[in-house]
């Protein structure tokens, strides 16, 4: 309902005797529309409520009571799709529903029985299932083992679905391959030139080999199965090099542009090759490209003159670190938007120069956003500095994800991101060298961001700084196979300031504190669902200057730390991971809880629910611990349940915890009994 509706429909005579008299009636009407609004949204909420798509969260459980799921923890594609999702049971597709439905990964289902190698009869013959494999396929040779195999077989009589061995091919196994990783796009990004004598580039900016993956599809789809172009699995060379069509183009796994934006390279002139050792001399008028490497080669006499640009998909496990996805933004509402890219600002340095002649005209201009509207790389040396009263957010617009390279400018030293606070203006009537109230302290906001050749810097008078959704890369820097160049470096530093950290759903390297116990209060230092990498067990990953203990009050809240922690007090460890030594000054206060931890030999803050860490059998295992690779800090398989599902509410410890996968895999494991005809033996097998 507008404003003044009820008014509007009174008939003009009353309108106009209303007016004459000051508009008392009109006062009346407006007072009752308050609540006949109240009323309207009431009954647009029930209305939507009916419905397992719009209802509210709490709904939820009561519909899937309905429809006769009396299961926790119940999803709201699972309840909406249920009805028809039992109509198809004992179908293929339906298990792919069932799984996207459930576990919210995609899947395949794969009949292995038709895999298997039969004699042929001359009423159903079978071309496609000889008695001995085609090694000149060599797309079906870089398939074996896979989702998409399709090699003939010989009966294993193993049941699928045994917990000692299994047996994958025989005429009653079932197997429902799950994408534990998901695709994520990167849209119009330059390219990282590696030789421009020879023409070669690395599609990620930060000059590593990065696996190329098929984009997400949009869900499995009742009427076929899903195949290579329906999931997100990583591209092979030869299946790349036998469909460029299929993964090279708009939407797709890939495409270049050089020497403009305007100017993309033709499917026609793209040939799939191993670029492994750089070896393969591209002909006049092609364009090579590895999939598997991510890496790009020009003949020599056509290189580009401009440039490269790149849109390319990746895998990765969560919405994490910044990235082509949506991320929960705050409007811009009355502040004051600087846009960077595109029509705006070359720079982020340039739109900070012209916040600071704003604000000179305008002094009351504390509250600016800085957005940056492209996936570009910015290389340049940052100086963010901060007044009283300063709220300053620099972030990445949705589905965008920039790279700022830092400079170094200065021989005698590394150059930092530098966030420090310029003023020291004391409050009104206090002396000259009180402090200001932390109210007034500035703050920064860093998000979906990735900022790579050197550490953030914080000094000074900060009220607070946030990290959200943002990747510092550990190390500084990364060659070509992941391995940090500058192991040792860290991603943070604190220095004399006031500054109170925040780290949310980040990836960031080592933070180190210096900071005088004679200061005052320890620093408050608070990572939630992030990984702290230190590049090392051994090495820290939250410390003090010369290795001491960081004066600083930390809390982990589901993160995953791959290093030592030498901090004063451990506040709080829940749900997270720590692979090196904890060493801990102040041991009477904090808690680590449903954490996998190992003190010194001095010991720590109380631990509740927490593996033995003595126990090597529970030592967190990791598909891999080096940034830029599909699997970065993603749990085992074989890791031990103790961590799997070894977080309060049953999930896994560590970063990835919102995933719920141990759970979800469960459930789904449960449900497939009910949905495969009797005698069919099924089971759930990672793909990725």
């Amino acid at each position: 309902m507008t404003r003044d509706e009820l008014a509007a429909l009174l008939p003009a005579i009353h309108r106009s005797r209303d007016e004459e008299q000051g508009h008392p009636l009109r006062a009346l009407l407006r007072v009752i529309e308050e609540q006949v609004r109240v009323i309207e949204d009431d009954l647009d909420t029930w209305y939507a409520n009916w419905f397992a798509e719009t209802c509210d969260e709490w709904v939820v459980p009561y519909i899937a009571a309905l429809v006769g799921i009396d299961r926790e923890g119940v999803s709201r594609a699972e309840v909406a799709d249920a009805v028809a999702v039992r109509r198809r049971k004992g179908t293929a597709a339906a298990l792919e529903q069932l799984a996207f439905d459930v576990a919210g990964r995609p899947a395949r289902a794969v009949e292995t029985y038709r895999m298997l190698v039969r004699d042929q009869h001359l009423r159903h013959l079978r071309p496609d299932r000889p008695a001995t494999f085609d090694v000149r396929d060599l797309v079906a040779c870089e398939r074996v083992g896979g989702p998409f195999d399709t090699a003939p077989r010989l009966a294993d009589v193993r049941r699928i679905d045994s917990e000692l061995t299994r047996g994958l091919h025989n005429i009653p196994s079932l197997a429902l391959y799950v994408w534990r990783l998901l695709s994520f796009p990167v849209t119009r990004a330059p390219a990282f030139c590696v030789d421009q004598r020879y023409s070669r580039y690395l599609v990620n900016v930060l000059g590593i080999d990065t696996q190329l993956f098929a984009p997400q599809g949009t869900g499995p789809k009742a009427a076929h199965l899903s195949g290579p172009a329906d999931l997100p699995h990583p591209i092979g060379r030869e299946e790349f090099a036998a469909a460029v069509t299929e993964y090279y183009g708009p939407g797709r796994a890939l495409r270049i542009w050089r020497d403009s934006l305007d100017n993309p390279v033709p499917a026609s002139r793209i040939v799939g090759a191993d670029l492994s050792d750089w070896r393969y001399r591209p002909q006049p008028g092609q364009v090579v490209v590895d999939p598997v490497l991510g890496r790009i080669a020009f003949p020599p006499d056509e290189a580009p003159e401009e440039g490269v640009w790149v849109s390319w998909s990746y895998g990765f496990s969560e919405r994490m670190g910044g990235g082509a996805y949506a991320r929960p933004t705050a409007p811009a509402g009355e502040r004051r938007r600087y846009v960077v890219g595109g029509d705006g600002f070359g720079s982020i340095t340039a739109a900070l120069r012209q916040w600071q002649e704003d604000r000179e005209a305008d002094p009351s201009l504390h509250d600016v956003l800085v957005e940056i509207v492209d996936s570009a790389d910015y290389t340049e040396a940052l100086c963010v500095e901060l007044d009283l009263d300063d709220r300053l957010e620099l972030r990445a617009a949705p589905y965008q994800r920039p790279v700022i390279r830092l400079l170094n400018q200065r021989a005698n030293r590394f150059d930092a991101l530098l966030v420090r606070a310029r003023s020291k203006t004391p409050p009104p009537g206090g002396p000259a060298d009180c402090p200001p109230p932390s109210a007034r302290r500035p703050r920064l906001l860093l998000d979906g961001l990735v900022i790579s050749g050197r550490s953030v810097d914080i000094t000074g008078q900060v009220g607070e700084v946030t990290i959200r959704h943002c990747t510092l890369v550990p190390g500084w820097e990364l060659d070509d196979r992941c391995e940090p160049r500058h192991g040792e470096e860290p991603s943070i530093e604190l220095r004399r300031t006031t500054a109170r950290l925040r780290v949310e759903r980040s990836i960031v390297g080592t933070i180190l504190v210096d900071q005088d116990e004679t200061a005052g209060e320890p620093l408050v230092v608070e990572a939630y669902d992030s990984i702290i990498d230190a590049t090392g067990r051994e090495l820290a990953a939250v410390t003090g200057v010369d290795d001491r203990n960081a004066y600083a009050d930390l809390t982990l809240r589901r993160c995953t730390v791959l290093g030592r922690l030498r901090v004063y007090l451990l506040r709080l460890a829940e749900d997270s991971i720590v692979t090196g030594c904890v060493h801990v000054a102040r041991r009477d206060t904090g808690c680590a809880r449903y954490s996998y931890v190992s003190y010194a030999c001095h010991g720590g803050p109380p631990r509740y629910r927490c593996p033995p860490d003595a126990d090597h059998r529970l030592r967190p295992r990791f598909t891999s611990v080096r940034y830029g690779t599909p699997g970065y800090c993603r749990l085992h398989e074989t890791c031990a349940d103790a961590i799997r599902t070894g977080a309060a509410d049953g999930a896994e410890m560590g970063a990835f915890h919102d995933l719920f996968e141990a759970r979800s895999l469960a459930n789904l494991v449960d449900h497939l009994n009910g949905f495969v005809p009797l005698g069919v033996d099924a089971a759930v097998i990672n793909a990725t």
